[in-house]
């Protein structure tokens, strides 16, 4: 049995689409199910997805947006000095070069500056104010970033410098003394949509200065979007499908530069953005000094576009190295942490490179499914710096404002923060964000959880519903690509695909539909031809010469049936933790035990181990068969480790050793050393053999193995040959090699099942 990684939960949709809405809007059944486990069941949210209905609130209506706007005119009618104050990552850029280009549009003397995460870090700093002020700015505009700004703001107020914030990060306790917050969650206003993202934020405000903002901006505007993980729900949806609208009719010199570098041609869809625009934008602020990535999509030329494009794509593939290294060293140290019962991972450690963190963070979330902190301890400075990532379950920024006297600095949302602290406080807040979890855990479950949009038939999967089901995008936060779930498909084919056979590839049903699971190549050996397979996932179109086929891209699976797994052959390699308490291994009684997870044959193994493994060929099938009695596994592993068989050698006839034992009688006595052979030979038996017969005649008494020289005992018992243990012995491991070594195995999988109790 391969357990799910996940709880796989299905709801039954509350309300259902009316007859009358299918028929209108031609909604296929699958499409039905899709919209109904979204709640999208009436007409005017199903016109919403369908049509290219926008949703354009006023942003007037933003928090303080008059007397912001107000601001910003009288700064460029009086020629002031403006500085726009923007982040480090994807969405900070964005926003950056949206506002920028906006005040140069209107000719306002504009600069800007974007703070090194190393050296200054997240959000508003006093040194950069500082410095804004003695180089004669006036007025400083914040995007992405500042209303955690506090102290730094006021500083600068009081030194004559307004500061107009315009941020969408959460908002803490208080507000800063800022000249004008432009906020969609501020307290005082009620914009319709709370959810928009910093380059979002900085759109709407460039809608108010701009009467027309050109289309580079929205498209600037859903990069962000997508890349911050921001609700890709009502206004922020119209974003991100008239961006990826405009990309696709014209895609601006640098975008197209990045994709070149990428060898990206294709339709530009929120996958694109996420997966090849988002990561390159970030990887420059995360090794070194943003600036590059915002002079890159504020360049104006193309062949200047492409130049800066070649130097963020070597940033990209820097990142993926540094994140490789760090992710494995920050695996080890969750897994001991895990093994300890922490429900909360906070990973320290010095010369971690920060800029990555947030990446590794997550990475270790969608392994062990628990929030995580990962910091780079400083010593110099005496602070450790990084980024944390969450789960559905926990509000990253909640938990950590319930920390907030052990923390010098943070800003974040629900699923991501990042941070700075005092060293000497690791370990009180690990205690207490652990604390914390187990309080949470008394009464909500932290399972990790994938939701199920649709249960599919094998019928279900054709090119055709998956065309349908891409109509319904772009996908993203809080509209997630619907997960689909295929029960008890049984497996027609199954190997290792890739380099170094990383990815797995399944074929299952009578249609032979095509499965893929990356990253999951060791699962081959695991799963068995024939048997039923339950699978979680997306639903793609697979193009391959000019042919169309469905494809289901596997995020989960699970089989329900106990899974006995073939290892026998000496090609296959059984790599297993040998100390893992979940594993049970059963050995040869002359074998050593390594610790307590080993049993010898006979010995009785109990219920509470997931997997069981017959690692040596046992003495006998009686042991065996006490051990399987009472025996609870999920996967069993018959390797039958053994040194030489004899099955094929079999037993010697009634004939062969009454003719040794003549040969015996009349030689009186025999030196093996010097005669063995010639006896082989006259038997016509292999050395071996005559070691076997000679064995059973002394245990029975009818010789006398003196040193190498064998006598015969001329007053022996009368015995049958068949009442030596060591025949016996060799009959029980003849018996025990044709039923566990040469038996076909789906005969021995019958009869091991048949074993238990």
């Amino acid at each position: 049995m391969i357990k799910s990684k996940y709880n796989w939960l299905y709801e039954p949709p509350i309300e259902y689409i009316s007859e009358d809405l299918v028929k209108r809007y031609k909604l296929t059944p699958i499409i039905k199910k899709v919209l109904e486990n979204k709640s999208i069941v009436q007409e005017e949210d199903i016109k919403k997805v369908f049509t290219d209905t926008t949703i354009n609130h006023d942003p007037w209506r933003l928090s303080y947006m008059k007397k912001a706007v107000e601001r910003i005119n009288e700064a460029i009618d009086k020629k002031e000095r403006i500085l726009v104050y923007g982040d480090y990552d994807a969405d900070g850029v964005t926003s950056t070069t949206i506002l920028v280009s906006t005040l140069k549009t209107l000719g306002a003397e504009v600069g800007w500056y974007i703070p090194n995460r190393f050296t200054e870090g997240y959000g508003p700093n006093k040194l950069a104010f500082q410095n804004a002020y003695d180089e004669g700015i006036s007025l400083i505009i914040t995007v992405d970033n500042g209303i955690q700004g506090h102290e730094e703001i006021k500083m600068v107020q009081e030194l004559g410098v307004d500061v107009i914030v315009t941020d969408h990060h959460e908002i803490g306790r208080t507000l800063p003394e800022a000249y004008a917050i432009v906020h969609p969650m501020h307290p005082e206003f009620d914009y319709p949509f709370q959810y928009l993202c910093g380059a979002g934020v900085a759109y709407k405000l460039s809608q108010v200065l701009l009467d027309n903002p050109p289309n580079y901006f929205v498209s600037l505007a859903a990069i962000g979007t997508i890349a911050d993980l921001v609700s890709l729900t009502d206004e922020n949806r119209t974003i991100v499908k008239q961006g990826l609208a405009n990309l696709n009719d014209y895609c601006p010199p640098q975008v197209k530069a990045m994709l070149n570098q990428a060898g990206f041609n294709d339709t530009i869809n929120e996958e694109t953005i996420g997966f090849i625009i988002g990561p390159r934008l970030n990887a420059v602020g995360r090794l070194e000094d943003a600036s590059l990535a915002a002079e890159l999509l504020m360049s104006e030329e193309e062949e200047e576009a492409e130049f800066l494009a070649e130097q963020v794509e070597h940033f990209n593939v820097e990142r993926k190295e540094i994140v490789a290294q760090l992710t494995e060293e920050a695996l080890a140290m969750a897994e001991e942490k895990v093994k300890a019962g922490r429900r909360f991972l906070l990973l320290a450690k010095e010369d971690w490179h920060e800029g990555v963190l947030g990446i590794v963070a997550s990475k270790i979330v969608e392994t062990y499914a628990l929030p995580t902190l990962i910091l780079n301890i400083d010593l110099e400075q005496n602070h450790a710096k990084g980024s944390a990532r969450s789960i559905d379950q926990v509000s990253m920024f909640e938990i950590l404002s319930a920390h907030q006297d052990l923390i010098t600095k943070f800003g974040g949302h629900h699923m991501a923060a990042g941070m700075t602290m005092d060293i000497d406080n690791i370990e009180e807040l690990e205690q207490g964000l652990n604390d914390w979890m187990a309080q949470l855990a008394e009464h909500a479950s932290l399972a990790p959880t994938k939701r199920v949009a649709v249960k599919l038939d094998e019928a279900d999967i054709t090119v055709k519903n998956i065309r349908d089901i891409q109509k319904l995008s772009p996908y993203g936060t809080d509209f997630e690509k619907p997960l689909f779930e295929l029960d008890n498909s049984d497996v027609m084919d199954v190997k290792a695909i890739g380099k170094d056979n990383k990815h797995l590839k399944i074929t299952t049903g009578q249609l032979r539909l095509q499965h893929l699971y990356w990253n999951n190549g060791h699962l081959a050996s695991q799963i068995e031809l024939g048997q039923p397979i339950s699978l979680l996932g997306n639903l793609q179109i697979n193009e391959w010469n000019g042919n169309q086929s469905p494809q289901f891209i596997i995020q989960d699976l699970a089989t329900n049936d106990e899974q006995i797994l073939d290892y026998r052959s000496k090609r296959k390699h059984l790599n297993l933790e040998t100390n893992d308490h979940q594993i049970a291994f059963i050995i040869h009684p002359k074998m050593e035990k390594v610790n307590d997870n080993y049993f010898y044959y006979g010995e009785t193994i109990g219920d509470e181990y997931e997997i069981v493994v017959l690692r040596d060929l046992p003495q006998d099938l009686e042991s065996l068969t006490h051990s399987l009695k009472e025996i609870n596994y999920s996967q069993m592993y018959i390797v039958l480790q053994h040194q030489a068989s004899i099955y094929f050698e079999g037993i010697p006839s009634q004939d062969i050793f009454k003719k040794c034992y003549k040969a015996l009688i009349n030689k009186q006595e025999t030196n093996l050393e010097k005669e063995g052979m010639l006896l082989c030979q006259f038997l016509n038996v292999k050395p071996n053999i005559l070691k076997f017969i000679l064995k059973v005649f002394i245990e029975l008494g009818f010789i006398i193995d003196d040193n190498g020289i064998i006598k015969i005992n001329n007053n022996p018992n009368k015995q049958n040959i068949e009442t030596s243990q060591t025949y016996q012995a060799r009959l029980s491991r003849i018996e025990v090699e044709k039923r566990l070594l040469y038996d076909d195995f789906s005969q021995l999988k019958q009869w091991i099942e048949a074993q238990k109790g």
